[in-house]
């Protein structure tokens, strides 16, 4: 139907370009200020008729590979894992190709620990179901691939896991009838050091903010060392929550590193003014040897409530 339209449109401009033309030059009253108008109306419609018919391909150059990594220690039993991908290019419409065969550790002090690679799942290492993080731990990831990319074949990082600012006295959802969302608020004390956040929600057990661009990442900075006092940490859409749902708060301590290297993912994410955005420029990784991703390690503190009548 848009076809159409556009069709229908280029017609017509053809046809009154042609129409007012003859009009202006067979008039008595034709004059210097005529010929600019007739100018002008056959410069428009020459626009007209080139914007219904151009059509601009964009080709983009393929770039070389690189390893994407993405992995994480928690003190959660049975959620430490590595993901090994490769990048590819810009319009690709494929899945990212997965990187097997690798030996992934990872290592703090004086014990070390191996990956094991899931057999349903290519590129997907995980750590025996018995080991976890601790808070004040550095933990070190050694990665050898057994083909190299670009020309690299060893990978490493190192991420120190925050402690965990736990003191939440409760957390409320409440539904906001003027912009139509859930908004969560978390009653708290929020510790004198400088700390950063990531706040995440899910509904009876299941993730809500699944993507990047859901999740908040923020900073103390507001209300370091005092009661956050019902600070709104995540907003929810309508249909996202209902009566009796169980909504559970997880609140993680980061390291700077990481909220730095989430910030630039959202920003990434989100569309741009070329006349108002700053200079493009990569997202910060902590994987050496010009591999993307990041290896993060976060305790988390998970606080639930369920919605009631009042909240609505």
């Amino acid at each position: 139907m848009r076809t159409k339209e556009i069709l229908g449109s280029c017609k017509l401009a053809k046809k009154s370009r042609k129409s007012v033309k003859q009009n202006l030059l067979h008039s008595p009253d034709f004059s210097l200020r005529t010929l600019v108008s007739l100018i002008m109306i056959l410069l428009f419609g020459t626009v007209i008729l080139s914007s219904c018919t151009k059509r601009i391909d964009i080709k983009l150059d393929s770039t070389y590979e690189r390893l994407v990594v993405a992995g994480f220690i928690t003190p959660q039993i049975g959620e430490q894992y590595v993901r090994l991908t490769r990048t590819s290019n810009y319009f690709s419409n494929k899945p990212a190709p997965a990187v097997s065969g690798a030996i992934v550790t990872v290592s703090e002090d004086s014990s070390t620990i191996q990956f094991s690679e899931d057999i349903n799942n290519p590129g997907y290492y995980q750590a025996p179901e018995d080991y976890f993080g601790i808070s004040g731990n550095t933990y070190h990831l050694d990665i050898t691939l057994a083909e190299p990319i670009n020309g690299n074949v060893n990978y490493e990082a190192h991420e120190e896991m925050p402690q965990l600012a736990d003191n939440i006295d409760s957390v409320v959802v409440e539904y906001n009838e003027q912009y139509e969302r859930w908004m969560v608020r978390l009653y708290a004390w929020e510790p004198p050091t400088t700390d950063f956040y990531m706040f995440n929600g899910m509904r009876n057990g299941e993730m809500i903010t699944d993507t990047v661009s859901r999740v908040n990442i923020t900073s103390d900075i507001l209300f370091n060392g005092n009661y956050t006092s019902g600070a709104v940490v995540l907003i929810l859409y309508k249909d996202e929550l209902e009566l009796g749902d169980t909504f559970t708060l997880i609140l993680s301590n980061i390291t700077e590193e990481y909220a730095n290297y989430m910030i630039d993912l959202q920003l990434e994410l989100q569309p741009n003014n070329p006349m108002f955005s700053g200079p493009p420029a990569n997202v910060r990784t902590n994987i050496n040897n010009n591999a993307v991703g990041y290896f993060a390690a976060f305790p988390s503190a998970y606080t639930s409530t369920t919605i009631k009548p009042l909240d609505f």
